[in-house]
């Protein structure tokens, strides 16, 4: 073999190499950006989540002043409420979500019986706002589920599959509802007569 041969074999075989450590280093990076896009995606689910609980709180404060014998009722979303504030997973936060909807359901059919309640320009805002984020919530629960769906989809795939485990990377959960939070629900449908 002659010189010329080597320095062509040599090249071939650094390309070689140089093209699957590209390939590698791609697919790595594919996974670190799906793990951050689930992450963001999350991050956007929680913020919503946080303002639902605050406006959850601010509807048990309006509702203390006008509701004073229905203490059960109040007791029963503040412990919903904080119940969702302590989820820490989407599996965790999903059934915490129920909770607070059928809290909520329950206050919302006793406001029905109190027309001072109803009336109150600032309960009419915390309605509103609760709406407003329920819709919200719904659009960025779809984005997080569907980013964790291409981000477990992805862990699948080969040579991803083999650098995930290599790096400890794990498929995330969904953000789903369970049966009983799957019907319509609409704030301003509970209250309007």
């Amino acid at each position: 073999m002659t010189l010329y041969g080597y320095i062509v074999g040599g090249f071939c075989v650094l390309l070689t190499v140089w093209l699957i450590g590209s390939y590698f280093r791609r697919a790595h990076d594919n996974l670190v950006e799906a793990r951050e896009s689930c992450d963001a995606a999350w991050g956007n689910v929680e913020v919503l989540l946080q303002r639902r609980h605050d406006q959850v709180g601010n509807l048990i404060e309006i509702a203390d002043e006008y509701m004073s014998m229905e203490q059960n009722v109040l007791a029963g979303m503040v412990e919903a409420r904080e119940s969702a504030i302590d989820a820490s997973t989407p599996a965790e936060a999903a059934m915490a979500q129920v909770d607070i909807r059928e809290s909520v359901r329950e206050f919302y059919s006793i406001a029905e019986e109190t027309p001072e309640l109803r009336t109150d320009e600032k309960f009419d805002d915390v309605r509103d706002a609760l709406e407003t984020i329920e819709q919200r919530l719904e659009n960025r629960r779809e984005y997080y589920n569907d980013t964790v769906r291409r981000y477990n989809a992805l862990l699948q795939q080969i040579p991803e599959r083999y650098l995930a485990a290599h790096r400890g990377y794990k498929p995330r959960d969904s953000f789903e509802a369970d049966e009983a939070a799957k019907g319509e629900f609409s704030v301003r449908d509970r209250l309007q007569n």
